[in-house]
């Protein structure tokens, strides 16, 4: 279909035609060269120096969407910027990739000066500029969304000397083909009169005005896919941009997203306040607008299931932090959850902090297998019987069963950044883990559960997060006030069974309900498909079985190990002489963490009356227990 450019209209068959033209490859094929460009200087520039802020946004905002662009297809270009841990994140998969992995093992990697050099080097990929409003925040993700769709580079309007825009306009010459902006520098969106090229009336806000021409421009004329979304941080992140990590801007995430042609947006899931990046809007406003986006790309996505990546910027808007808002992080992340869940979407939750990840673009082309089984094999029965965990009668022993949930990885950027330092600790393989990595996140760092399910020792076993294939309120594909839709949940259950067989999974080990209210029977018999050995719940009170599935609640630990060894051993007393069961769920700790819990553990039950078991284990005698009540 056609999509509008600068004023014209013409064909999005164009770059696709000419990136055949130049070598467009084979999804997993190794090229002969991948060029890398080093930015993690940018990180250490004094981000109170507003120059200093301002260069960071122009350069990674122009950078991710290059990327975007040229790794479709082929792996092409390679930033140098996360880190994590102690870890340089970037360079260990770098080196992995092109180490013991071997899939870029003979590509030549060809280091880049400048990010000049780097626009030089590519040119022929894209068409040209899409030029954003220093004044109107949104705007900055409307250019995202434009660069994907149209094969445009986003650049901030600025006549300094030493801006992105005055470099590719004055001294690369590069044309703008589409201007957020008008030519002088003044606001082409001002909450006022009519939508720019559109017979329709203002909304009041120049911030929602962008969004709903965004809608119509690239949403209803199916410019985007639009069973892909991406939740970021727009440009007011300039405003505040110490408080969070120096690189939580998540422009760096953008890369996948415009590789997919996804619709960016910000916009504040609350309707009784006004938001702090547009406080004289009317009240609700955003949160209608939310709402309009999701139901457009709903209509176009014929109500299957959509990706949305990223997550509230709760340190800079929406939220109690930093004086922006009068509700808590939590509630935010819940109430935007239970939105999206009614329109068929999920979230892969970059969350502060760590929330920034690059080269996502450059891994979606890594060349996955057909099927990872688990690395150990499932206990069973004559396991248990073996280890002493049943008694002659078949029943679990009157012991407190302690299972780890190991957490939280719903977002790519958390475990692009863990594995690495936590799969290096020595510690690893002590204490029977359930890492709780999402299998949808192989979409952006399939690389990393590959080497997960590689390195793997014989106590790591690897279960789905929240919620499965993504974060979702499963309660949202059923029961959808929001949306007035029909449910979604069959399509729910053919995305998350795709991922379960691929990575071998049949355990959810966090069912997350948040404010939509508790999963039950026909939610459960949906999961009962891909997860028929055990899910962790959100609001039931005890282990029990629903619709034939080993279910019990998880309890989030403390984050020290002493309070959290006190939690288990509270729990165990209080249980004494019974069968009991704790799910018991943490969040990026490394595996010496639980070392400890289980030492300091050791010290309050020498004769082992609580037994940390794998996730196999623990929902199998959750299972036999419950069914043995009968």
């Amino acid at each position: 279909m056609p999509v509008m450019t600068g004023g014209r209209f013409r064909s999005g068959l164009l770059p696709f035609l000419l990136m055949l033209l130049i070598g467009f490859q084979a999804a997993g094929r190794a090229p002969e060269d991948l060029h890398t460009l080093d930015c993690r200087g940018l990180k250490s520039l004094d981000l109170g120096q507003e120059t200093n802020a301002v260069r960071v946004w122009e350069e990674m905002h122009l950078l991710s969407a290059l990327q975007g662009i040229v790794n479709r297809g082929s792996p092409r270009l390679y930033l140098l910027y996360c880190s994590e841990f102690g870890v340089e994140t970037d360079q260990f998969w770098l080196d992995w990739l092109r180490g013991e992995d071997g899939w870029l093992k003979k590509t030549r990697v060809i280091p880049l000066a400048s990010v000049e050099e780097a626009v030089r080097v590519y040119r022929q990929f894209f068409d040209g500029l899409v030029v954003y409003d220093p004044a109107v925040p949104a705007t900055s993700c409307l250019a995202s969304t434009a660069a994907g769709c149209l094969e445009l580079l986003p650049v901030r309007y600025s006549t300094a000397s030493n801006s992105v825009f005055t470099l590719l306009t004055e001294k690369l010459k590069i044309p703008v083909r589409l201007w957020l902006v008008n030519r002088d520098g003044t606001s082409k969106f001002t909450g006022t009169g009519k939508l720019p090229d559109f017979d329709e009336p203002s909304s009041g806000s120049a911030k929602a005005d962008a969004y709903r021409w965004a809608v119509k421009r690239f949403i209803e004329t199916r410019a985007v896919d639009p069973h892909f979304a991406a939740y970021y941080l727009d440009s007011y992140w300039l405003k505040k941009p110490r408080s969070g990590p120096a690189d939580l801007h998540t422009l760096s995430n953008h890369d996948y997203f415009i590789a997919r042609r996804a619709f960016f947006f910000d916009l504040s899931p609350w309707g009784d306040e006004a938001p702090v990046d547009d406080p004289g809007q009317a009240m609700g406003l955003d949160k209608k607008v939310l709402l309009e986006v999701l139901a457009a790309l709903n209509r176009q996505a014929s109500n299957q299931i959509i990706k949305i990546g990223g997550f509230p910027p709760w340190p800079y808007k929406y939220t109690t932090a930093g004086n922006s808002g009068k509700h808590e992080g939590v509630p935010t992340e819940w109430e935007f959850t239970r939105i999206i869940s009614q329109y068929s979407a999920y979230h892969e939750a970059d969350a502060a902090a760590p929330g920034g990840m690059a080269n996502a673009s450059l891994f979606a082309n890594y060349p996955l297998k057909e099927r990872y089984p688990q690395p150990n094999r499932k206990p069973g029965r004559a396991d248990w019987e073996k280890a002493g965990l049943l008694t002659p009668e078949g029943r679990p022993v009157a012991k407190l069963f302690v299972g780890h949930y190991v957490g939280d990885y719903d977002a790519p950027s958390w475990l692009y950044r863990a594995v690495p330092a936590f799969f290096a600790d020595r510690q690893r393989g002590v204490v029977p883990m359930g890492w709780s990595f999402d299998p949808n996140l192989a979409d952006r760092a399939p690389q990393v559960l590959a080497y997960a399910y590689r390195h793997a020792t014989t106590n790591d076993f690897f279960i789905a997060g929240d919620s499965g294939a993504g974060y979702l309120n499963p309660v949202g594909l059923s029961q959808r006030p929001d949306s007035g839709l029909p449910p979604a949940l069959e399509a729910w259950g053919a995305h998350c069974e795709k991922y379960y067989r691929r990575w071998d999974m049949t355990i959810t080990g966090f069912v997350l309900d948040g404010s939509s209210g508790a999963s039950g029977d026909r939610e459960f018999s949906v999961y009962a498909r891909f997860s028929p050995d055990g899910c962790g719940t959100h609001m039931e009170r005890g282990p029990r079985m629903i619709k034939q599935i080993a279910t019990c609640p998880e309890r989030d630990l403390p984050d020290s190990e002493v309070e959290a060894a006190r939690v288990i051993g509270r729990t165990a007393k209080s249980g004494a002489g019974k069968t009991g069961f704790l799910w018991a769920r943490s969040i990026l700790k490394t595996p010496s963490w639980y070392v400890k819990v289980q030492q300091s553990l050791r010290e309050q039950f020498p004769d082992e009356a609580v037994v940390f078991v794998d996730p196999y284990t623990f929902f199998g005698l959750v299972g036999l227990s419950e069914a043995q009540k009968k």
